[in-house]
């Protein structure tokens, strides 16, 4: 009775145990995965939240020769375009504007877009309240706005009173006509309000319009891109000196939104991929196992008239039940999963609409049905081919020895998706920590970064008088050591590099050098060395500087050994600048980012009389001193209607600009390391198995005088020859993914010596972890008791 109730008990825990491994198993791995593919549904299958988005398209000029691959559009030739094409509906574009809302009790900044007439008509998206611009509003420039949900949310708690209310933008009040819906994102998803462009400047440089447009139905962008490539061509013909040159690009706007992302998606979506699989070859082995010993049980059904196809059935319920469960915890590991990307980078685009809808439900949901076939029928339909009456015969020994071939072979597959997905990992991991450890080119530490709200509209002399006064004031705070501004944030964005003469060269050498436009504190806020010669001077005029300062790569590429100093240089007809004296050489910075080349450089010295809300940078002692609040203070006192925004740590902006590749790091770490963990599981159950069928052989052998250390060989050998074969299987695998990954990652080396000699000795050492319970469970079997047991 006593043994009885034992066995009983066992057989409850195993089955306790077994569904706990299962379940948990298939909700990691089923949760990852579904997290994964909400991200990439978001971004590449789901449609965009417009009508016939598919016909919707991004419109840019390019100019090969000028290396501009993607050039905003003029207003003007976006009008000769819109009026010459065969090829679209409509062409409508827009530019941003920075505005201070003075409605409320403190400044705030809104992020706006000047809009063509026909803009918000061409994404076709009604308004979810209200109404858009009528053609009068368009053309007479009414002061009327279309806000979107976000800023209706914030400012007024979704009140339909809204609706008319005016907002007090930048000293001019405005009458709020409509709301857009949650999903209009257009331009981006971070645009607040919509307001009616005025007439702009005719010229034909005056390239600054995001442009859009609508194909017809059935034209193909490659179609319209030719259409509109013969246009330009015609106007370069009518216009050779801003024309000539020039061509069209035409782009799907999906493909404009993913942009640069689509190579990363796909390379997390084929690492969860692989870990499913994993999981699967897992929960297989776990329930050929079972099946193994469930034989005696099977038998007996078998032998008292239970057809094959109904125990089959069964088994398969039973595996259904177990992926359902997982399916279901999964769903919720998958949100909370979700939840926890976005916490963990706020900043990238690639998290931006991802969420588990109908659609991750029913993906969910079939992959927990066709996980039921990969892992439940193989065991399913292996443990009803038995002998019924040698089954019977023996009881409840096993002979399950000779019937592991299968999960071998699963196992081997777990190793060798390890040794891939882990290499992967290893090599992503290398590459962000060498991103990690490149050197800027100037300091971050103790810098205050933010903007101040403006508008284009402003009169180009008070705004060169206005951001003198600010300078003086940021460095008149106690405990600021320097203070300037820039066009751009250092490490944070890259332009068109330019057309450059020097003047003392001859006239038929054609350089080209990007151009920052920065003050003269500049360089020492970031604490950049003066290599030779001085730095710009600080002078409130509205004409562009006729001083600059190189780079060393500018010096090296394009003076050689030759002093630069009291050269002169000339900006390309784009640039539109004067001839301008170099006054200095600084070090190289890496102003495209930490991932790109140093380029040669030009800094164009002077306030930005024309560019009305540049970065600001203030380097403090201590931080702890000087608070972003005490900014904003020091600017209300001088500034009270305008609004300090976008205020961080300048080396927060540092670790946002390879927030991506760390994050890319981090889930392929985890990837592999759950992989890994599945690969050890799966090994450890099968050697775990292998030695409880072999009890009475191995108490045999030991009774015949074999040692310990034998018996500990004979299951080291057997782990070792699954491992080996995994991991060689594996390094042949991740030496073909390291090849297609070095194509796509920054810093990655196909070949990398060190990942290469790691992930195999951790993949052993792993292995041998997982055996040695196994082992030594062997070698203590007691020979007389495993005899007399069996």
């Amino acid at each position: 009775m006593v043994h009885h109730v034992g066995a009983a008990v066992r057989s409850l825990r195993h089955r306790v145990g077994l569904t706990v491994a299962v379940v948990g198993t298939l909700t990691v791995c089923i949760g990852a995965t579904a997290a994964i593919v909400a991200i990439v549904d978001a971004l590449l299958l789901r449609p965009l939240p417009y009508p016939a988005a598919d016909r919707l398209v991004t419109l840019h000029e390019t100019n090969l020769q000028r290396r501009e691959a993607e050039g905003l559009l003029a207003p003007v030739r976006a009008n000769d375009w819109a009026a010459a094409t065969k090829t679209l509906d409509a062409i409508a574009g827009c530019y941003f504007e920075n505005l201070t809302d003075t409605s409320g009790a403190l400044p705030e900044r809104i992020e706006a877009m000047r809009v063509s007439p026909g803009f918000l008509a061409l994404f076709g998206t009604p308004p979810a309240a209200g109404r858009t611009f009528s053609a009068d509003e368009e053309q007479l420039v009414a002061p009327v706005a279309v806000i979107s949900d976000q800023l209706w949310a914030r400012r007024f708690g979704r009140d339909p009173s809204a609706i008319g209310r005016q907002l007090r933008l930048s000293a001019r009040s405005v009458t709020i006509v409509g709301v857009m819906p949650a999903s209009f994102a257009a331009p981006d998803p971070t645009t607040e309000l919509w307001m009616p462009m005025p007439s702009l400047t005719g010229s034909r440089e005056a390239r600054l319009l995001t442009a859009f447009g609508r194909l017809k139905p059935g034209v193909a962008p490659e179609n319209a891109e030719a259409d509109l490539s013969t246009i330009q061509r015609a106007l370069g013909v009518a216009y050779p000196q801003t024309d000539g040159g020039w061509s069209a690009r035409v782009t799907p706007l999906r493909d404009a939104r993913v942009g640069g992302l689509r190579p990363t998606l796909w390379l997390l979506f084929g690492a969860v991929s692989l870990v499913l699989l994993a999981a699967c070859g897992n929960v297989a082995c776990l329930l050929l196992a079972d099946a193994t010993r469930r034989e005696h049980e099977i038998a007996v059904r078998l032998a008292l008239g239970a057809g094959r196809g109904g125990v089959v059935r069964q088994l398969l319920l039973e595996g259904a039940i177990l992926a359902a469960c997982g399916g279901v915890l999964g769903l919720t590991a998958a949100n909370y999963g979700i939840a926890l990307l976005r916490a963990a980078g706020p900043q990238l685009p690639l998290l931006r609409g991802a969420a588990v809808d109908g659609r991750i439900v029913a993906f969910t949901m079939t992959v927990a049905a066709l996980t039921t076939l990969l892992f439940s029928l193989a065991p399913a339909l292996r443990a009803t081919r038995i002998d019924i009456a040698p089954r019977l015969a023996q009881g409840g020994r096993g002979l399950a020895g000779r019937r592991q071939g299968m999960q071998h072979v699963l196992v081997v597959a777990q190793v060798m998706l390890a040794v891939v997905l882990l290499t992967g990992a290893g090599l992503v991991a290398r590459s962000f920590d060498r991103l990690r450890h490149v050197a800027p080119g100037f300091s971050a530490a103790n810098v205050i970064a933010f903007r101040i709200s403006a508008q284009w509209s402003e009169r180009p002399d008070a705004v060169g008088a206005r951001q003198l006064r600010t300078l003086d004031r940021l460095r008149s705070i106690p405990g600021v050591t320097a203070a300037a501004f820039s066009s751009v944030l250092p490490a944070g964005a890259s332009f068109t590099p330019e057309e450059i003469h020097i003047t003392e060269q001859p006239a038929a050498d054609t350089r080209y050098a990007e151009l920052r436009m920065v003050t003269g504190g500049y360089f020492r806020t970031l604490e950049v060395p003066i290599v030779r010669g001085r730095t710009c001077r600080d002078v409130a005029a509205v004409r562009p500087s006729s001083e600059v300062l190189v780079n060393r790569r500018f010096v090296d590429r394009y003076f050689g050994s030759a002093d630069p100093v009291s050269r002169h240089i000339v900006a390309g007809p784009r640039a539109g600048l004067p001839p301008a004296e170099i006054i200095g050489v600084v070090g190289d910075v890496r102003e495209r980012g930490l991932a790109s080349d140093i380029e040669p450089m030009v800094y164009l010295c002077g306030l930005t009389p024309y560019w009305p809300d540049p970065r600001y940078l203030v380097r403090v002692e201590d931080r702890r001193r000087v608070s972003i609040t005490a900014i904003r203070e020091a600017i209300r006192e001088i500034e009270p209607g305008r609004a300090v925004y976008a205020a961080r740590p300048l080396e927060d902006f540092l670790a946002d600009s390879i927030a991506q590749p760390r994050l890319n790091a981090v889930l392929l770490s985890l990837f592999a390391a759950t992989t890994v963990l599945l690969a050890a599981v799966g090994l450890y159950g099968v050697l775990a198995q292998d030695v409880a069928a072999r009890r009475r052989e191995i108490g045999l052998r030991m009774a015949l005088g074999a040692g310990s250390a034998q018996i500990l060989g004979a299951i080291a050998r057997q782990a070792a020859v699954v491992t080996g074969i995994g991991v060689i299987a594996g390094v042949a695998a991740a030496l073909l993914l390291a090849r297609f990954m070095a194509s796509m990652i920054f810093g990655i080396s196909p070949r990398d010596p060190l990942t290469f000699a790691i992930v195999p000795i951790l993949l052993t050492m792993t292995a041998a972890a997982a055996s040695l319970v196994p082992a030594r469970r062997a070698a203590t079997i007691d020979p007389m008791r495993a005899l007399r047991d069996d």
